[in-house]
């Protein structure tokens, strides 16, 4: 008998060894008979038996929401709460887009509801031995739970110009996988800082000029609501690099984000931002950056946003602009 043999005979008893437990009563009572409950000479009135309770009606409706998706209804009967409220509708304003500026928000997104955030316009400026580059990058985020969110990113379809004798190439970014945990605090909390948590892993998932190996990340995240309509966010951590595969060996580098917000109208808000070392999931070409930029949303669903970077340390591309938006369901 292989081990594969072992396993996939083994795996489906312990499975059924942990849940038989929570199932062990032969039955349930119910608030009151109901027109569908079981009878039977051997079943006393108003009571389901365990065979009926082991496998979910899948017709029985979903949690009750606004809009809801298969993700949102998946993700309640894989993960069931019982006294919880519904989650919010969609709402593409909080806690809003991560990809907009450099640091991420310590929010998460409600339990079911999801984000693609996405950049067709992503262009790094030629300089200091960093050839021109643009990008299409995207994210997709999943709330998982209220407090913990899933997230996918890449820099996705990427091209890379010749550059003083190095051939360009264009591929597929490498794919990140995200965990962000939103730990404490309120958005009306003012001054008091606003924490969250967020790991990620860089993979080798991508095209074949593109890969430079595993790299680790950890990022606290930290928002301050001021007064006036301000908003400080940054982010704090540290981010794997690889190095040249001469040298076999990767290393950790600290890194920081920060962004100061003015919301100006509920759907208008600009901002200031820089970063130290590397983004959040880097991107940006340079080691010391800083840029202006703006939000706009266009309803619940729909935000766009857009910004304009330079270095201050000429290391790496002058500039860097990003334009993008954001869709909630």
């Amino acid at each position: 008998m292989t081990f594969l043999t072992v396993r996939a005979t083994v795996l489906p008893l312990v499975m059924l060894f942990l849940v038989m437990p929570v199932y062990s009563q032969e039955a349930m009572p119910l608030p009151a008979a109901t027109p569908s409950a079981v009878t039977s000479p051997n079943i006393p009135s108003g009571t389901v038996p365990t065979s009926a309770m082991f496998a979910p009606d899948l017709e029985a409706p979903a949690p009750q929401g606004v809009d809801d998706t298969f993700l949102y209804r998946l993700i309640n009967r894989l993960i069931p709460e019982t006294n919880r409220e519904p989650s919010p509708p969609p709402d593409i304003n909080f806690p809003g887009p991560d990809t907009a500026n450099f640091p991420n928000s310590p929010f998460t997104l409600p339990k079911g509801r999801a984000y693609i955030e996405t950049s067709p316009f992503l262009f790094s400026q030629a300089g200091n031995g960093q050839p021109q580059t643009w990008g299409w990058s995207f994210m997709l985020r999943f709330g998982l739970t209220d407090n913990v969110e899933l997230r996918l990113f890449s820099n996705g379809p990427s091209v890379i110009w010749p550059s003083e004798g190095d051939p360009g190439f264009q591929g597929f970014a490498p794919l990140v996988f995200d965990l962000k945990i939103h730990l404490w605090g309120e958005k009306e909390w003012e001054w008091a800082p606003i924490v969250g948590l967020e790991v990620f892993l860089s993979t080798d998932m991508a095209s074949q000029q593109f890969r430079s190996g595993i790299q680790p990340g950890i990022s606290l995240l930290v928002d301050h609501n001021l007064p006036w309509d301000l908003l400080l966010e940054w982010n704090v951590g540290l981010f794997g690099q690889n190095l040249p595969a001469t040298l076999d060996k990767s290393e950790l580098y600290v890194g920081a984000q920060w962004a100061l917000q003015k919301q100006f109208t509920k759907r208008f808000a600009a901002f200031v931002q820089g970063f130290y070392n590397t983004a959040d999931m880097p991107f940006f070409p340079s080691d010391l950056t800083v840029g202006v930029g703006a939000q706009l949303s266009l309803g619940d669903r729909v935000s766009v946003f857009g910004s304009w970077n330079w270095t201050l340390d000429n290391i790496g591309s002058p500039t860097v602009s990003q334009a993008g938006f954001a869709y909630a369901f």
